[in-house]
């Protein structure tokens, strides 16, 4: 991921500190948390990009292979896996169970849109979704959504955090980043979801912590 073109605010509840501004016209992008039924605003999200190339994960063991393919935005009218309706259904029991709902905004511009599950299993939390709309990404978005989704989840408690990756190259880069590692047994009722993602795990607590 680039720098942080944007001076970027939280109202987190660990109080973190703005970041520095590297652009003299940057806009600033603040994260908030929405109440639950603001995951309608994933209609917000343009999910648009070409991808370039697919990773596939064989025991923990990742494969990358060359595509061209051209992703367009959600489907606002119909009820499939890849429309707003869909998606909103499948989060809104997340949402129930007490998931949390960031949004990045510029201005009134939603930027990008996380949830994270803190008591997922255990104390193993979960990033159920993370967006960044097509305009604002490459600018540190999709970094600050990760670090306060980890800062949550740390604050509760969790140990680890588990992510189910779409397999483009861009979004696994971005958790291979971040320190995420490929899972060679994935939980079975993610993956019988999501069987063509990346599934990974964060360690928030580090074993030589534990020690």
């Amino acid at each position: 991921m680039a720098g942080h073109p944007f001076s970027i605010r939280f109202d987190s509840v660990c109080g973190r500190v703005e970041l520095p501004t590297f652009c003299k016209d940057a806009g600033v992008i603040e994260i908030r948390t929405l109440p639950p039924e603001r995951i309608d605003l994933l209609a917000e999200i343009d999910r648009s990009e070409h991808i370039d190339a697919l990773y596939e994960a064989t025991a923990g063991v990742l494969t990358r292979r060359r595509v061209a393919i051209e992703v367009p935005s959600w489907d606002t009218n119909g009820a499939g896996p890849h429309s707003v309706a869909g998606l909103v259904a499948e989060v809104q029991p997340v949402l129930e169970r007490g998931a949390v709902l960031l949004g990045a905004f510029s201005g009134e511009d939603l930027a990008g849109i996380a949830v994270v599950e803190e008591g997922f299993e255990g104390t193993m939390a979960w990033l159920t979704l993370l967006h960044v709309s097509h305009p604002y990404r490459r600018r540190g978005v999709a970094s600050a959504l990760w670090d306060e989704s980890i800062a949550r989840a740390r604050l509760a408690g969790s140990r680890s955090m588990y992510v189910s990756a779409t397999p483009s190259a861009s979004a696994v880069g971005f958790y291979l980043s971040r320190g995420c590692e490929v899972l060679a047994e994935p939980l079975p009722d993610l993956f019988a979801k999501e069987p063509e993602d990346i599934h990974l795990i964060y360690q928030i607590v580090k074993t030589t912590q534990l020690g």
